[in-house]
């Protein structure tokens, strides 16, 4: 219903998947060009949790039973097409640790500033984008 009102564009790429949890759940996967990406762009409302994931990055937006159902989808649908416009850029410094970040913040990296939500010693950054534009890897300066 959420989607019916308020993203009628992404209707017609909603699947009904069934669930090891027992109830089905919807599923959007939109496939990337990207030869670099790790994993397609993806939304999931599984095991009463929406997931937005993209390359090895993903969220979970908390259960719905626990929060407010219209403010936890909103965010999630607004981080889906961030990521899908590339305002956010995946971000991983290796070893797991990976994270959304924009335009800005990679630039403050690449030039060897410490961010506070994405502070990790490390050797190299690698940036993943949906269409692959602004795919890069740069050294930390640090």
């Amino acid at each position: 219903e959420y989607f019916k009102k308020n993203t009628c564009d992404l209707l017609e790429r909603i699947t009904i998947a069934p669930s090891d949890f027992g109830r089905s759940y919807i599923e959007i996967e939109l496939v990337t060009e990207n030869e670099n990406s790790a994993s397609n762009l993806y939304f999931s409302s599984e095991h009463n949790q929406l997931t937005v994931g993209f390359d090895n990055y993903h969220c979970h937006f908390d259960n719905f039973n626990e929060m407010d159902f219209e403010q936890e989808i909103k965010k999630a649908i607004e981080c889906f097409y961030q990521i899908l416009n590339e305002e956010f850029l995946v971000v991983s410094a290796g070893g797991g640790a990976t994270r959304l970040l924009t335009h800005d913040e990679v630039h403050k990296l690449e030039n060897g500033h410490k961010l506070e939500k994405f502070d990790y010693d490390c050797i190299n950054y690698y940036v993943i984008s949906w269409s692959g534009k602004f795919d890069k890897i740069f050294k930390n300066r640090n």
